[in-house]
């Protein structure tokens, strides 16, 4: 879902706030903080347009978010997590995606008070449960995360799912914090790759002035040695997973991998580094769209507008009948129409 921006944090109101999400301050950002993918906008074979090969997106707020983090969905509690978090600042990673309900806050936390990085030069992410929808809860829910987070504020707080229902109760809920009016969407994080590119949902966005942040951009490697992606990644001597990023970078979304093995975490992020894609390998990436979904969490996203814009859902609603782990053939966009009219 979409979300906004600005920081909320526990001694002043949020400076901006987002649709399903708030995101936080960052004002004045280092645009090095991602040196690899500096390296990529340097690089001469990358696509014409600087703001698509920028390491650093600018929101509409005047916030600067990187464009290449660490997801840490399923990066189970304690050590493996706190592991994983570690590694990735340590090579260069200087965003970190985390939720309430991925129960790792406090392992990110801790792993961002070892790695002893000044503050402002790390944008965390943290999603509402779509328990805490409506009334005082997303207040009550952030100041909970910053809790376990230990940490003064976040960069950027979004609504994890429609399925929560009550979205403009919680949105307005959201802009109280700021106290300063109604809001606009700034980030909308969906799932997003070659084999799901979303292109009505991205011309939407892009319309809107919404930044798009993919998570799954791997699609979870479900597809990898079965279609034409494995012939580019031959011919370019690179891994299938290093074009899915290239790509997704190239196109100007967030990425943000997730993974908790040191050795992908830092072939994640070398992915940016060398020659960018050649206008030839993106259209030819462009052609491996067939609406692929990996990721059963994606499916609240066919929840009608109708059903969670003022209520919460009926119980079951927006669940696919995919066999294969929520895997398969998406049935098709979230109704883009809609929320970006009740948002615009």
């Amino acid at each position: 879902m979409a979300q906004a921006a600005n920081r909320w944090s526990r001694h002043r109101r949020a400076e901006a706030i987002g649709q399903v999400e708030v995101q936080g301050g960052w004002r004045g950002a280092r645009q090095e903080a991602c040196p690899e993918a500096r390296k990529l906008q340097e690089s001469s074979e990358v696509r014409d347009s600087d703001a698509n090969s920028d390491a650093m997106l600018q929101l509409r707020s005047g916030i600067s978010m990187p464009r290449f983090g660490l997801g840490t969905w399923q990066s189970q509690r304690g050590g493996e997590c706190q592991r994983a978090v570690a590694e990735a600042l340590r090579v260069g990673y200087r965003l970190i995606d985390t939720a309430q309900i991925y129960g790792n806050e406090a392992d990110v936390g801790q792993a961002l008070q070892d790695a002893r990085i000044k503050r402002d030069e790390v944008f965390i992410v943290t999603k509402l449960s779509s328990r805490e929808h409506g009334g005082n809860h997303p207040a009550a829910a952030l100041k909970a995360s910053l809790a376990r987070l230990k940490l003064e504020y976040v960069d950027l707080f979004l609504i994890h799912s429609p399925r929560g229902g009550f979205l403009l109760e919680t949105w307005d809920s959201l802009v109280k914090l700021r106290n300063s009016g109604r809001e606009l969407p700034e980030v909308n994080q969906i799932e997003l790759h070659c084999f799901w590119q979303q292109r009505e949902t991205e011309s939407l966005c892009q319309k809107l002035g919404i930044a798009l942040m993919a998570y799954s951009p791997l699609a979870r490697g479900s597809l990898f040695g079965s279609t034409d992606l494995a012939r580019l990644a031959q011919e370019s001597l690179c891994s299938e997973a290093a074009l899915c990023i290239r790509w997704a970078f190239q196109k100007g979304f967030v990425v943000i991998p997730k993974s908790v093995n040191p050795q992908r975490i830092q072939g994640n992020i070398k992915a940016l580094s060398g020659p960018g894609l050649t206008p030839r390998q993106m259209q030819e990436i462009d052609l491996l769209d067939q609406g692929f979904c990996s990721c059963p969490a994606a499916r609240a996203m066919q929840v009608p507008w109708e059903e969670v814009a003022t209520k919460a859902p009926v119980r079951g609603k927006g669940k696919g009948k995919s066999k294969s782990n929520g895997k398969g053939k998406a049935s098709g966009d979230l109704q883009t129409t809609s929320w970006a009219e009740a948002f615009s």
